[in-house]
Parts: C-alpha cells; sequence; structure tokens
C-alpha cells in the first residue's frame, strides 16, 4: 500500500489528457500547513498503514518552498519504524514522484541525504513525448525542457541516485510498431545509465478518448515490453506485477493472496487502497479520484461494493478475476467508475500469454487462477517489508521525456499488427 503526501495539487506542465482538472492544477486554494501535514500523516501512520511506501506527489511537488521541502523529507524519513526483529528504528528512506522540470543541485543534494527513491514521470524520448510538459502545443518549449531533463536524470545517476520511470501509454507513443521500436531503443539507453524499470500504465482520459491505445495495441505494447524484460533483464511494470500476482508472490499470510499494483486490487473509489494526505492535513483517496472531485475518504471500512458486483456481473467466471478484479474504478469503462476497467480485454489476454509462458518454462507451476477462493485478494493489508516500501506509486499523468543517445541495440525486426507473440524480440 502507498502514503501520498501532497504538499500542492499545483502543477507547471499542461500535460494533455492529464487526470487532475486543469483547474485543481492550476488555481488550486487548498492551504499548505506543514503541521497539518505532520498530524495527518503520524494519524495514518500509527495505523494499519505503518510500513507502507511513503510518497511525495501532487500535482508538481518540488514546487514548494525548497525549506518545507526538506521539512517533509526529514518528517517522512525519520517515521518511526518496526523492523523484522522487533526493534525500533527509523523508516531510513522516502519516494517521490515528479517531472523533474524543477529539480535543482540543492534538492539533489536532500535526495541524496534523506535517501530518495526518484520516480521521473516521462513518456518516451523527445518525438514519442507529444502529451507532455509546460506546452505540449509548442515544439521549441518541449524540445528545450526535454534537454534540460536529460541532463538532470544523468545528474541524478551520477549521484547513484535510484531513478524509475513513470512512463504513460498511449498513440503517440506504443500504438505502432515503429513507436514501439523506438521505445526499445529507449530503454536500453535508459538501461545504459543505471534505469532498468518503472511503469508502463496505460492513458485513460474521458475527455480525450482518441489519445487511448486501443486493445489490441495495449496488447501488443504488453506483450512487447514483457519480453524484452525476459531478454534484457529489466523490471518493467505492470509486467513484473502481473506475473508475480499469477504466481501468488505477494501474501498477506499464509492462506491470504494481495496482488499488485493497487489497480488490481478491487479498490473501492470511496476507500481507496492508496490513502493521500492533501495540503491542509486532510486525509483522503488515491489522487486518480481528485478528477471525481472524491477527496474525503469514507471511514466505512467494510468491502467494495463496486467487486462486490462485478464480480456476480461483468467479470462472472473471468479465470484471471483473482489477479485483476475488475481493475481501477477510475478506468472504468464508458467513463463510469461502477465498470471494469476498460483496458479488461487487454489485460486477460497479456495475463493469458505470460501464463502460458510460466507455464511453458515449468510445467509444474503453482499460479494463482484456478485456486480455490481463499487465493482471492483481501486489500487493505500492509506489508512493510522493506526499509523503502513499495516502488513509487508513479500513476501521476503529468511527466515528461527525454531524448537521449539510444544504442542501435538488437531492433526488433517483426511486423505484426497484434498478434499473440510477434517475433520482434
Amino acid at each position: 500500500m502507498t502514503i501520498i503526501v501532497c504538499p500542492t495539487e499545483k502543477c507547471n506542465f499542461r500535460c494533455t489528457a492529464c487526470f487532475e482538472p486543469e483547474s485543481e492544477r492550476i488555481h488550486s486554494e487548498t492551504p499548505y500547513s506543514f503541521e497539518a501535514i505532520q498530524g495527518g500523516l503520524n494519524e495514518i501512520w500509527s495505523g494499519p498503514y505503518q510500513g507502507s511506501d511513503v510518497c511525495l506527489h501532487g500535482g508538481e511537488p518540488t514546487l514548494i518552498p525548497t525549506h518545507e521541502f526538506e521539512k517533509l523529507l526529514s518528517l517522512i524519513y525519520n517515521l518511526p519504524w518496526k523492523k523484522q526483529d522487533g526493534t525500533m528504528g527509523i523508516k531510513g528512506s522516502v519516494s517521490i514522484v515528479t517531472n523533474g522540470s524543477t529539480v535543482t543541485d540543492q534538492m539533489i543534494e536532500l535526495f541524496k541525504k534523506y535517501n530518495v527513491y526518484v520516480g521521473i514521470s516521462k513518456d518516451g524520448p523527445t518525438e514519442l513525448n507529444v502529451y507532455r510538459g509546460p506546452d505540449p502545443t509548442d515544439g521549441k518549449v518541449t524540445q528545450e525542457y526535454n534537454e534540460k531533463l536529460w541532463e538532470t536524470i544523468k545528474k541524478l545517476r551520477r549521484h547513484n541516485i535510484p531513478v524509475n520511470i513513470m512512463c504513460i501509454l498511449h498513440k503517440k507513443n506504443a500504438g505502432t510498431v515503429e513507436q514501439l521500436k523506438t521505445m526499445y531503443r529507449w530503454l536500453l539507453s535508459l538501461k545504459k545509465i543505471g534505469i532498468k524499470g518503472g511503469r508502463l500504465n496505460p492513458m485513460y482520459s474521458n475527455a480525450h478518448p482518441e489519445v487511448e491505445l486501443t486493445t489490441d495495441e495495449l496488447y501488443r505494447a504488453w506483450n512487447f515490453f514483457y519480453r524484452i524484460n525476459k531478454r534484457h533483464d529489466l523490471n518493467w511494470n505492470p509486467l513484473q506485477e502481473m506475473t508475480k500476482n499469477l504466481k501468488g508472490e505477494k501474501r498477506a499470510s499464509a492462506s491470504h493472496f494481495t496482488p499488485g499494483p493497487c489497480s488490481f486490487n478491487r479498490c473501492d473509489l470511496f476507500n481507496t487502497h492508496t490513502i493521500s494526505v492533501l495540503p491542509d492535513g486532510r486525509i483522503g483517496n488515491c489522487d486518480r479520484t481528485f478528477a471525481h472531485g472524491t477527496y474525503q475518504r469514507s471511514r466505512e471500512r467494510g468491502k467494495s461494493g463496486r467487486y462486490e458486483a462485478l464480480k456476480q456481473t461483468e467479470c462472472k467466471g473471468c479465470r484471471y478475476w483473482p489477479v485483476c478484479g475488475g481493475g481501477c474504478p477510475e478506468e472504468g469503462r464508458d467513463g463510469d467508475w461502477r465498470n471494469k476497467t476498460r483496458f479488461c480485454e487487454a489485460i486477460k489476454r497479456i495475463y493469458g500469454y505470460i501464463e502460458d509462458k510460466l507455464v511453458e518454462d515449468d510445467p509444474l507451476v503453482s499460479l494463482v487462477v484456478g485456486q480455490p477462493e481463499e487465493y482471492e485478494p483481501i486489500g487493505n493489508v500492509p506489508h512493510g517489508d522493506a526499509a523503502h516500501g513499495d516502488s513509487a506509486h508513479g500513476d501521476a499523468g503529468h511527466g515528461d521525456a527525454m531524448h537521449g543517445d539510444a544504442p542501435h541495440g538488437d531492433l526488433p525486426h517483426g511486423d505484426s499488427s497484434h498478434g499473440d507473440s510477434p517475433d520482434w524480440v
């Protein structure tokens, strides 16, 4: 599970199809109070969320004054931490998701001081990153910001700061075979500087459905990236998470299974698995729900009504229900959170492909699918099994891209449009 600390809802970018309302990104008036955030975070940390990843998020979290930014880093870094041996220590790390445009040398020193895991939001090399930035309609501005960001990323890695990339898949970076070939070279260029993974989430937009990938396009892209992971020892999600989900590798107890990420974990729109601390200290839901104005968190702790309904209707009998649970409510088909995810068919197809590959590699492998009811996800179970929790949440739609010197690598050579196993890698 993840705790988001949101010091500001403002953002300096104007990304196309961002799930955050434009009015919130530009004109948010929610007052910032360190003391209120401290109170809200301590309240959450004293309950079942202790041991979760704590991620600075936004808006763009680096827009607050540097001295306040350091106070938040110190607050999270010094959260009390119960170690596996029962002794108490401190958390000792922080996560952040940022578009990287305002990261300074001073901030980099703070990242080193507070052991910060940095998630950079970016959608590929410059030529594919057309929906991100201060002004996506201005090619010169976009080029300049990409060049600056690439220098920032290289500097972060020179300082040995761990970096993951939060990439959103859409029509302009994953819709064609040629775009995927370019993404392949980009992933290899990232590996050269020590960045081996991050997220490859599908873009969703009720206002701009034309940017979303079709079922065939999304399946083709995920299939492609799954095999790149295997060939080049990379860690791009949700493909890695899907593999672990099928194998039941994330367990909350000996008899229950909780899949990751949160989008596969029977999320309740009014009581999400991800929890937010807003700028004024209020405890809210996942930042995805802000688009619907659902900030206030329900105090009801029962089962998700959406999950129970889908189990008996749209998703009844689905083989991959135990590792999907209907998907994220904010991605609901036709823009309705009560429906199953609009990416259902692509998710089923990629789960089927991964299942086949796991069985092919090990005919005796034990998988969660087809198991008894006890393996259904139970949700809202803290794990706390590492000093920095799980990887940064990184589902935000406000990032950017790089233009780096991609190596030639082993270029994909297939031309299948949507087959079950294109032979690019």
